[in-house]
């Protein structure tokens, strides 16, 4: 799986809101990523587009990909805009090697479990004004990264997002990747919402910035693969550190 994918996931697992009518009710953000000196990616600034329900998510990159994940089917979905082409993924089995099953499967979820485990939240009291709103600095130590996590609960909607994303925990743990790569809980951790993550690689840094975020009502179309998309065979996505939004 791709850094950019990864860090796309951390996002996605951050929130939703309820869904009413034929229209579904959720949370519309942008955010900005810097990279510099990341290994495997090139210097640059991109911008994603991210849009959140309590079922599914949408994130638009912008090379024109884009991935959609049905939380009720737990089924993600990639979208090349240019081609007019997806690839379809058990999000179960994301990190698992095609055909792993019984005790290898065991001791892989263990492995991943274990990865989990091992992440270190520090609160520090460094406090600077962000996007317009003031954040807290947490240091998080998960692996062979370390990350600076600028959070706020001045976000609108924050209360919200959190109390979702305690409710989809429960669905993402059937995943060990998912599990893994879990915001929810270090929302709970952090106290409040990531508005900026500086996350530091083997001297390289990723810095993600929010840009805007609002409440929106979405078309349940958004969240499904269009007519006239012809389905690719996924590549098998290999177990992954996480990344911050």
């Amino acid at each position: 799986m791709s850094a950019r994918w990864k860090c796309s996931l951390m996002v996605v697992l951050v929130a939703s809101f309820l869904t009413a009518g034929s229209a579904v009710a959720g949370v519309y953000w942008e955010a900005e990523t810097v990279t510099r000196g990341m290994p495997g990616q090139a210097d640059g600034v991109r911008m994603q587009k991210m849009y959140y329900t309590m079922n599914a998510s949408r994130v638009e990159a912008e090379d024109g990909s884009v991935m959609i994940m049905d939380f009720d089917t737990m089924t993600m979905y990639r979208l090349d805009t240019r081609k007019r082409t997806y690839t379809q993924t058990d999000m179960k089995n994301m990190g698992m090697p095609q055909g792993m099953s019984g005790r290898d499967r065991e001791r892989m979820e263990k492995m991943m479990e274990g990865m989990v485990q091992s992440m270190q939240v520090t609160p520090t009291d460094e406090t600077k004004t962000i996007a317009g709103y003031l954040c807290r600095k947490y240091n998080v130590v998960f692996m062979m990264t370390e990350s600076e996590y600028w959070v706020s609960r001045d976000v609108k909607g924050y209360d919200e997002l959190k109390e979702i994303g305690r409710k989809m925990a429960a669905r993402f743990d059937r995943s060990p990747m998912l599990k893994q790569m879990n915001i929810a809980a270090m929302m709970d951790q952090v106290d409040g919402f990531p508005v900026q993550t500086v996350v530091h690689v083997m001297g390289g840094t990723a810095t993600t910035t929010l840009k805007k975020i609002e409440k929106r009502s979405f078309s349940p179309d958004l969240f499904q693969v269009p007519k006239g998309y012809t389905q690719e065979s996924p590549r098998s996505p290999a177990p992954s550190g996480r990344q911050g939004p």
